[in-house]
């Protein structure tokens, strides 16, 4: 029944003043639902200030909960990783990244994924199904409801500051739950995030990027990891539809703030990606002044057939960039040890 009902994380304040001004309570009501929510508070029966018969009504005309929290696993690193279930009975794996000064969450925009990158643990599970902009901002608002709960050590940030459209699937491939959710991440009304602070990651869908661009230019990071279109094909197999060239102009025309940097994100493997030919290839797709590349160790996962780069391999390709006067930085690898780093995301459970 809840798959049809509106979705308390996706709608806005004047949407909710007019759903409880019909239901028979007064507009001011809204704010206060809305307040919880921007908390993570998404229990109408823990909306403390709420009338009885309103959080009656909250229960059964609105999906206030699109997820249910199965599994929290907690990395000796403090990285935390979610597995939630949908009304429909699939999973999702959400990952909040903690560190002194912020804490990142990184959120699922589909079950699964439409692409079939070879590298990725996610890629092995097929595509199921797009989320809704509510279950992609109910990521979110559970998350901040736990760290409400269940606090981060003191040296930990305990507050959501930043948001990654990192976790499973291709965001770009979901684009009105993508336009939505970012809407009301940044709205005043919502959770009010700059978008300095969200970052979406797609593999290169190049007519996608252009209209998000035009409607909500949040910061930009590319699945890049060859910037050799045959190699491409096979890593990122987007690139036969999109390819480099098309790539890198949609690049060049995205708009960006001031002092901000579009984020080439390169998974290094032995013998595939990391030889010399390759770094040249890469020196010459990087636009010195719009980019800035981000070299991934490759986490691996049950049955994959890759290796990663050796670590001493991989600063040598950094500095490599570097003295070609690239922005390059090796991405320190977060919560490896419950499977929660950069692609291996996967909705199974085993309890």
């Amino acid at each position: 029944m809840n798959k049809t009902l509106e979705q308390l994380p996706a709608l806005n304040l004047d949407a909710l003043k007019i759903i409880v001004s019909d239901w028979g309570f007064p507009a001011y009501r809204a704010k206060q639902i809305i307040g919880w929510r921007n908390k993570g508070v998404l229990n109408p029966d823990d909306m403390r200030n709420l009338p009885q018969d309103l959080r009656t009504a909250l229960h059964k005309h609105l999906c206030c909960q699109p997820l249910k929290q199965v599994q929290k696993q907690c990395s000796s690193d403090g990285t935390r990783k979610y597995l939630f279930a949908l009304h429909s009975g699939k999973n999702i794996e959400t990952v909040l990244i903690p560190e002194p000064e912020r804490a990142t969450v990184c959120i699922s925009s589909q079950v699964g994924c439409v692409l079939d990158c070879p590298f990725c643990h996610t890629g092995t599970q097929k595509f199921e199904a797009n989320l809704s902009a509510g279950e992609i901002l109910a990521q979110v608002l559970a998350v901040k409801n736990d760290l409400r709960e269940n606090p981060l050590p003191s040296e930990l940030h305990n507050q959501v500051t930043h948001i990654v459209y990192m976790g499973m699937g291709e965001p770009m491939a979901n684009e009105e739950a993508l336009h939505a959710s970012l809407s009301m991440l940044m709205a005043e009304d919502g959770l009010h995030i700059s978008r300095r602070r969200i970052t979406v990651s797609t593999s290169g869908l190049t007519p996608q990027i252009d209209r998000m661009g035009q409607l909500y230019p949040v910061n930009l990071a590319i699945s890049l990891h060859s910037a050799l279109d045959q190699e491409r094909d096979t890593l990122v197999p987007i690139n036969r539809k999109y390819p480099l060239q098309e790539l890198r102009t949609c690049l060049d025309l995205y708009p960006l703030p001031h002092q901000r940097h579009i984020t080439l994100e390169y998974l290094m493997l032995d013998g595939i990606n990391d030889r010399e030919k390759d770094l040249e290839a890469l020196a010459m797709f990087v636009n010195l002044q719009r980019d800035r590349v981000n070299l991934i160790r490759f986490n691996p996962y049950p049955g994959s057939p890759y290796k990663g780069s050796a670590s001493d391999h991989m600063n040598a390709f950094a500095q490599g960039l570097i003295s070609k006067g690239i922005r390059a930085t090796v991405r320190r690898s977060r919560g490896q040890d419950i499977m929660a780093a950069c692609g291996q995301l996967k909705s199974s459970f085993a309890p």
